[in-house]
């Protein structure tokens, strides 16, 4: 196969390249390891096991997207009081002045994934290849590269002139092999940086109705005990209630404890914060994104204490020389980790290609 563009990843940034390339009339070309689109974007039953929220005030380019695409939103419910366990056999406490939100976060009706829905909709089916594993690069005198894609135990080459990897650094570092090789500091670099989310794991209970809002509740509590530290109202935009939460503990304890009894804690710790009604959800679900090969590395096994500063090193900018460019959000040198950074490393690309 032979292509003017290859996009190795098919998450927000790779699918709103691919956008992007699709209006300039380029041809192009995605390839994904996994066997559906959205990366670390996935919607359950409307429950987004990953990115929830976006914030208008903050983010103006997944802000526009999305009015672009008119996809229906809606703010995070937050009204009524915000509650904090404390250790065993107290009450928890309970804030009548509530969970402040500032700025406001924004949902999609349907969930995250409906975003991703949107933009691969807009795009040719047959210019998106799914479970296609990237594992050389290979830079020729011509100008071009051959990316050597494993698929379904088969080898592949994709012939291509320009190499776009829409995917998180530290995960490209150890899976993709370069020749030449990637700089010293670079390689250094995206081995070092965390994957946003990829040592998280997320929890959510279903219900009928969201009856902790007759209780003036907001759903949003926070806990010293666990698993779950940071809870919130998870409801959908058609009314189904549901609470989610931050499992607390490291990567290397869940994997200990096991899906069944993360689930089986966080759902009594639910009913001893939110009343014996959170007891009985309809429907539960995890998804533990340190075990998600195509994510996270076992470096992401230790979330980071606190927001990673992203971007790229100047030697990586100059491997344009090359035809290889890195996207991703955690390219991005200002919105890093947020959805908006996946579309700033995006558009960052995208004006490389409008100066050529």
């Amino acid at each position: 196969m032979k292509t003017d563009y290859l996009i190795i990843g098919a998450g927000l940034s790779g699918l709103y390249l691919a956008y992007q390339l699709e209006k300039m009339g380029k041809k192009y070309q995605v390839i994904e390891s996994r066997q559906r689109i959205g990366g670390r974007i996935l919607s359950l039953d409307n429950m987004d096991m990953g990115p929830s929220w976006f914030w208008p005030q903050m983010h103006p380019r997944i802000t526009q997207l999305i009015d672009d695409l008119e996809l229906p939103i809606f703010p995070q419910y937050s009204q009524g009081a915000y509650l904090l366990e404390n250790p065993h056999n107290s009450a928890p406490i309970r804030y009548e002045s509530g969970f402040e939100q500032s700025p406001v976060s924004m949902r999609i009706a349907g969930g995250m994934q409906s975003l991703i829905e949107a933009l691969f909709n807009l795009l040719p089916s047959d210019h998106i290849q799914l479970d296609s594993k990237a594992t050389h690069v290979n830079y020729k005198q011509n100008g071009y590269s051959d990316i050597t894609v494993s698929q379904n135990k088969r080898k592949q080459i994709i012939e291509t002139k320009h190499v776009i990897f829409a995917m998180p650094l530290r995960l490209l570092s150890e899976r993709i092999t370069f020749n030449p090789s990637l700089p010293t500091d670079v390689k250094k670099h995206f081995a070092s940086t965390p994957t946003w989310m990829a040592g998280q794991a997320k929890f959510f209970a279903e219900y009928d109705t969201p009856f902790w809002r007759k209780n003036g509740l907001s759903g949003s509590a926070s806990s010293h005990i666990g698993p779950l530290i940071e809870i919130h109202d998870a409801s959908t935009f058609e009314g189904s209630g549901a609470l989610f939460g931050f499992v607390g503990v490291d990567a290397s304890t869940r994997i200990k404890a096991g899906e069944a009894r993360i689930k089986q804690a966080a759902i009594e710790q639910l009913s001893r914060i939110f009343g014996e009604q959170a007891a009985f959800p309809t429907d539960v679900k995890l998804l533990d994104w340190s075990q998600e090969a195509n994510t996270a590395t076992q470096a992401d096994h230790q979330d980071p204490r606190s927001h990673p500063s992203y971007g790229l090193p100047t030697a990586a900018r100059e491997l344009r020389q090359l035809h290889w460019y890195f996207a991703g959000t955690e390219a991005a040198e200002e919105n890093g980790g947020y959805l908006e950074g996946a579309l700033e490393a995006a558009d960052a690309v995208i004006n490389t290609f409008d100066c050529d």
